[in-house]
C-alpha cells in the first residue's frame, strides 16, 4: 500500500499549482511531497496529521465526510479520506499565476479514492 500511495505522490506533486501533497494512513504514518524547501517535511507532517485527525472526528461524530478546504491567506489546503481510513491532502497557493482549478482538485480527490491498495 505504501508504495502505491507515494508512486501516485510522485505524479501528483508534478502537477502545476501543487506545492506539497500526503497521504496520512491510519497507523499514523504520513507520505508527503514538496518541491519547495519552504515546505520543511516535519511542518507538512503537522499539518496532514490535522487533516486526518478532522476526518476521525467528524466520523466519530457521525457526521458526513467528503472533502474539506482550509482557507488561509495565501494558501488553500485540501483532503479528502478513503472509507479505508486513508487521507489525502493537497497545498496550493492561493493567488497564483498558473491556479489548480477546483476541477483539477476533484480529479486528484476521484483518483486517490480509486487508487486500489
Amino acid at each position: 500500500m505504501q508504495e502505491t500511495f507515494q508512486n501516485w505522490l510522485m505524479e501528483k506533486i508534478k502537477v502545476n499549482g501543487v506545492l506539497a501533497c500526503g497521504v496520512r494512513s491510519p497507523d499514523r504514518r504520513t507520505f508527503s511531497r514538496s518541491l519547495s524547501a519552504q515546505f520543511q517535511p516535519v511542518a507538512l507532517e503537522n499539518a496532514f496529521r490535522c487533516v486526518g485527525d478532522t476526518f476521525q472526528i467528524l466520523a466519530s461524530n457521525r457526521l458526513p465526510t467528503g472533502m474539506v478546504r482550509w482557507v488561509y491567506e495565501n494558501y488553500f489546503l485540501y483532503g479528502a479520506a478513503r472509507p479505508d481510513g486513508n487521507c489525502f491532502a493537497v497545498l496550493t497557493r492561493r493567488n497564483s499565476k498558473t491556479p489548480l482549478e477546483a476541477e483539477d482538485i476533484q480529479c486528484m480527490i476521484e483518483e486517490f479514492l480509486q487508487l486500489e491498495t
